[in-house]
């Protein structure tokens, strides 16, 4: 009971939002309890910070702009149709603050360490994937204007971080934690979770072979995925994100997305989407969501088929037996989604099939590329993105590979998202750096705007 109530007191005071990319990052922790209590205890304040930045609003808005949300009234309706301003996006939320307070206080706990610099490596990669150039390695310095790194050095930097949480996961001997509220504790997943979020990071700057090779390492099984599992009881402040947010009136939902119009085109002979896309259907009334938004559904954020997928996609780029190596990782997923890992139990009994693909599929006249314009190759590869597209719903990766892939030496496999509203030209590429940060950090550069590709993505 502790837990919990400790649980709903922070995420309740969290849902306020801060502005600021690193407004409040040198708050003290201390202010929150004394010195003496075990830093364990701290250790599910920065986690829940990350399930609101991970699942929260800087997620729907990146789902908008991917084509798998549709925002229906007040905010989302003006986000959903690129409306935003600097006053728009938030900030780290104090992630840092807490994660460098633990570091600090317990320097001799290996999984105390190996957690939070997973944390830590996790928020500042999205945010370097999400803005471009981000404050980083002078945030947890407590200057006040952390300069802006580049973001491919920040890519570098949450890689050595990673590397430097699996060398501390790999050291616990035996579990000390008190309040682990994503994973109990076990230092196995936190190892896969690191590894396939390295794995996540190489394939946004195109290093692929290293993707692969991190990947290999990263999470085994869908029981080892990251998640955000809501609590039972009736609070809402605990409640699935996309459910709470449609409680509030704010309304989102996947009917008319993109998302949607592409499972249904992807039915054939050996594939039935019925029961995923029923279970991946948002209701604008939270009340009648049973599936991915239902109020006690856990949301995914690092997951075994996306590290499946990376895996896939990585070794058919760079593999010497590549086109095996990632059908046989396809089919593996196929198998997964085969044996009802795709739904909840709401759908088991509504139709789905995914028959295992072989080499034919791919090759000029077969299912996978029934106008021949493709190799075999390429049409595996248009495959496996697609299938990453569906996959990693409510995750960030189908927003980030739409910006990866988005260009004329993909066109022919990358995912082609409809522009939201008519008055728009282009796809967004970033997002705009918050209002708080652009008047209270000198260091702040000019804002390229929301169309201005990031560095990795730029051709």
């Amino acid at each position: 009971m502790k837990t919990k109530l400790l649980y709903i007191s922070i995420l309740s005071v969290l849902l306020s939002s801060c502005t600021g990319l690193v407004k409040g990052i040198n708050d003290d922790p201390n202010d929150l309890t004394t010195s003496e209590i075990d830093a364990g205890l701290y250790i599910n304040t920065p986690e829940v910070n990350s399930i609101l930045i991970h699942c929260g609003d800087p997620l729907r808005k990146a789902e908008m702009w991917s084509g798998q949300l549709v925002g229906v009234t007040q905010t989302y309706l003006t986000d959903y149709k690129y409306q935003v301003t600097e006053n728009s996006f938030d900030g780290y939320q104090s992630v840092i603050a807490q994660t460098q307070y633990i570091r600090k206080a317990a320097p001799t706990n290996k999984l105390y360490q190996g957690i939070c610099r997973v944390l830590e490596a996790y928020l500042f990669g999205t945010y370097a994937s999400l803005y471009g150039d981000v404050p980083c390695s002078e945030v947890a310095s407590g200057i006040d204007n952390p300069v802006f790194d580049s973001q491919k050095s920040v890519f570098s930097y949450c890689q050595t971080m990673l590397d430097e949480a699996i060398d501390s996961l790999k050291s616990v001997s035996s579990v000390s934690y008190r309040q682990d509220y994503i994973f109990n504790g076990d230092p196995t997943k936190w190892y896969e979770t690191a590894y396939t979020l390295k794995a996540r990071f190489y394939m946004l700057t195109k290093d692929y072979d290293k993707a692969y090779a991190a990947a290999l390492n990263g999470i085994s099984t869908s029981s080892n995925s990251m998640k955000f599992t809501p609590l039972t009881d009736n609070l809402t402040t605990n409640k699935n994100r996309f459910w709470y947010i449609n409680n509030l009136n704010e309304a989102l939902t996947t009917d008319g997305s993109y998302l949607m119009t592409l499972m249904s085109s992807r039915q054939n002979s050996k594939t039935d989407e019925t029961a995923r896309m029923a279970y991946y259907t948002i209701y604008t009334s939270a009340t009648k969501n049973k599936g991915i938004a239902a109020s006690t559904e856990p949301q995914r954020m690092i997951t075994y088929e996306e590290n499946l997928l990376t895996l896939a996609e990585s070794a058919l780029r760079t593999q010497a037996d590549g086109f095996n190596i990632a059908l046989a990782l396809l089919n593996k997923l196929r198998i997964y989604l085969a044996n009802g890992g795709c739904v909840n139990s709401n759908f088991l009994t509504k139709s789905y099939k995914y028959d295992a693909y072989d080499v034919d599929d791919f090759k000029a006249g077969g299912i996978e590329n029934q106008d021949g314009s493709l190799t075999a190759e390429r049409a595996l590869l248009r495959e496996i993105i697609q299938e990453r597209y569906v996959s990693c719903f409510t995750t960030y990766i189908p927003f980030d590979d739409a910006r990866r892939l988005r260009g004329s030496d993909e066109s022919d496999v990358s995912i082609s998202i409809p522009l939201n509203t008519s008055t728009a030209t282009k796809q967004i590429e970033r997002f705009l750096y918050p209002a708080d940060e652009i008047t209270g950090n000198t260091n702040a550069p000019a804002d390229p705007g929301l169309y201005s590709p990031t560095s990795v993505n730029s051709k």
